[in-house]
């Protein structure tokens, strides 16, 4: 059980934080759609066969597989996202995971073998292993953790596939539901996207292109309470460096924890929250960029999570919303058919025409870590267009310069990753 927690927590760090559409007036967000470039012309129609629509989901445990798939693709997401990224920054690859692996339901042909490169398995097997997993994060009781799927239809240019809107209902708990792309539908996709994530996140589009043809949004909430919560006598102000050289004085949060680890580059410590969630984080010997440039995040989940070793440790508190354009980061990833006027995307539509693509992919995410605990959410929306005894040794590792961090489950499937330069901003 506790191997199968771990992995849980590796799927849900990685999955969560995105934002890349053009209607997204987030800072930093890449604001162009993708242009078709090739396969423009009539619509092929095809008939896609979507057999999970036909079977009532059974589920498949998290195993090293899930583990593997998800933490591959969230160190391979954090890499890529990290020459974009501000001085703070926080997302969710699960949440993106999540997003992708209810989409490729609808794909077919090269563009479903994309799909299935990138998340590391066919969708019938992701549909069974995110049913499990949804309903194994929120089965916790002391931690929230929430996982949420939409889809939206254009009423006046799109129909949702039946048979793909009963696999997101019946695998992704997804609701799906067909609007009139307007000034309602924006309120109620708002409103929807901040019930999800408990207000964290209020407004994740600013507003909706009527003449786009689909929305695909998963959302990710943590919400988790220490094992032991600081006393006031825990919390006081510490120096923290920035990459410039200069020196600030949030206040740190500080203990014993009996989990320190050594990576290439770096040592770190985890921190229990309640439910078996563990809070990493991995102070680099040098440069930020540079050691998570090479860094292997399996190694760093599993080596604190099998350390005993005693540090006295700090956190500097800190609370921040980054947002984040997905398109290039996607396709490379491996999904670039998609984003074409060649994308095979039409299990998607109740026509079957081959005639829609994705056309962004953004993410919104905030954290807030204190004395208490830690809160963060992310949303990720896909928009879619046209085409033995030892001595003791005194260790310590204080996170007092720009430091990276993953929260994990018991499993170890990371739900969040960040990085903290400035903890007062």
């Amino acid at each position: 059980m506790k191997n199968n927690n771990r992995i849980t927590a590796i799927l849900l760090a990685c999955l969560l934080m995105t934002a890349s559409c053009r209607h997204c007036s987030a800072e930093n967000a890449d604001l162009s759609p993708a242009i078709p470039s090739e396969g423009i012309g009539e619509p092929t129609y095809t008939s896609v066969d979507l057999p999970a629509a036909g079977h009532e989901p059974t589920g498949l445990e998290a195993d090293a597989l899930l583990s593997d798939a998800v933490t591959g693709f969230s160190e391979k997401f954090y890499k890529l996202a990290m020459p974009s990224l501000g001085e703070n920054a926080v997302f969710s690859p699960l949440s993106l995971y999540y997003a992708l692996a209810l989409t490729s339901n609808g794909a077919h042909g090269e563009t479903a073998r994309e799909f299935a490169d990138a998340l590391g398995m066919d969708t019938a097997e992701l549909n069974e292993y995110l049913y499990t997993l949804t309903n194994a994060l929120s089965a916790t009781e002391e931690t929230t953790v929430k996982i949420g799927n939409a889809v939206w239809g254009n009423k006046a240019n799109f129909e949702i596939n039946p048979d793909f809107a009963k696999i997101a209902a019946d695998y992704y708990r997804a609701h799906a539901e067909s609007l009139a792309f307007d000034a309602d539908a924006l309120k109620k996709i708002n409103g929807w996207v901040s019930e999800q994530t408990d207000g964290m996140i209020d407004a994740l589009f600013d507003a909706l292109d009527p003449a786009q043809r689909m929305i695909l949004v998963n959302t990710v909430l943590f919400d988790g309470i220490w094992a032991e919560e600081y006393e006031d006598a825990d919390v006081m102000p510490g120096s923290f460096t920035t990459a410039d050289g200069k020196t600030i004085r949030p206040d740190f949060l500080y203990s014993t924890e009996y989990s320190y680890f050594e990576v290439p580059g770096a040592k770190g410590f985890s921190k229990d929250y309640k439910d078996g969630y563990r809070f990493i984080g991995v102070r680099p010997d040098g440069d930020l960029a540079e050691f998570v440039s090479g860094m292997d995040l399996s190694a760093i989940i599993a080596d604190s999570a099998a350390s005993d070793l005693k540090a006295d440790c700090g956190i500097p508190k800190f609370e921040y919303e980054s947002a984040l354009g997905l398109n290039e980061i996607t396709e490379a990833l491996g999904i670039r058919r998609a984003f074409t006027g060649s994308a095979e995307l039409g299990g998607l539509s109740a026509s079957g025409a081959d005639d829609i693509l994705i056309d962004s992919i953004f993410q919104k995410a905030k954290i807030i870590l204190n004395e208490h605990g830690t809160k963060a959410a992310a949303a990720t929306a896909i928009n879619f267009g046209t085409t033995a005894f030892m001595p003791e040794i005194r260790r310590e590792v204080y996170l007092d310069k720009p430091f990276f961090y993953v929260i994990v489950n018991a499993d170890g499937i990371p739900l969040f990753l960040g990085t903290v330069e400035d903890p007062t901003k």
